[in-house]
């Protein structure tokens, strides 16, 4: 049976992705950073799967009081940009989409100011990417993370990965396809 390894720094994600992979793949997981001496010791696996956002490797930081602040503040600003969409009953639907869609990136701006205060960033993520692929270059590499971006597609494939996978957006069959496709011939 294939061997997999996922990465991730949430054990509530850890679970779920265990109970995606079920007996599809002999699984292993590695709660980052607490569990990464486990990446390069064992056997070496078929493929990797890892959440892009990560804490570095000291784990996550505490926010400070102005980090919670500034989050609150966004939250509320983004909040009420949502409750004001239909309140303007004048507002032709185009326009109101435009709007949403406005909301949409502020609510991604506040997003950012909280993975920031915990110190999570892609930029953690890639340079893990980076540290297996120089120990294991052949082993394919997927990202599979709630928080990915078009932007960040893009920067991974660029890094080395086979895929980047949105966590929740897909059903259980479709991640397990994207999985099979990622190990390429090794599918088979």
């Amino acid at each position: 049976m294939r061997r997999l390894v996922f990465i991730d720094d949430d054990e509530t994600e850890l679970k779920a992705f265990r109970d995606i992979v079920g007996d599809s793949y002999q699984h292993d997981t590695v709660h980052w950073p607490k569990e990464s001496a486990k990446l390069f010791g064992g056997p070496k696996p078929d493929i990797f799967v890892s959440d892009l956002y990560l804490p570095s490797s000291e784990g996550d930081r505490t926010p400070t009081d102005n980090d919670r602040q500034a989050a609150a503040k966004a939250a509320e600003a983004v909040g009420n940009k949502f409750l004001g969409l239909y309140a303007e009953s004048a507002i032709d639907d185009k326009a109101r989409l435009q709007k949403t869609m406005k909301a949409i990136g502020e609510t991604y701006e506040m997003l950012k100011l909280q993975w920031t205060a915990l110190g999570q960033s892609p930029d953690n993520g890639v340079a893990l990417l980076g540290r297996i692929k120089a120990q294991y270059p052949d082993v394919p590499f997927v990202f599979y993370s709630r928080k990915i971006t078009p932007e960040d597609v893009i920067r991974v494939l660029k890094a080395g990965a086979v895929d980047a996978i949105r966590k929740g957006a897909l059903e259980k069959e479709d991640v397990l396809a994207r999985l099979e496709a990622a190990l390429g011939p090794l599918a088979t």
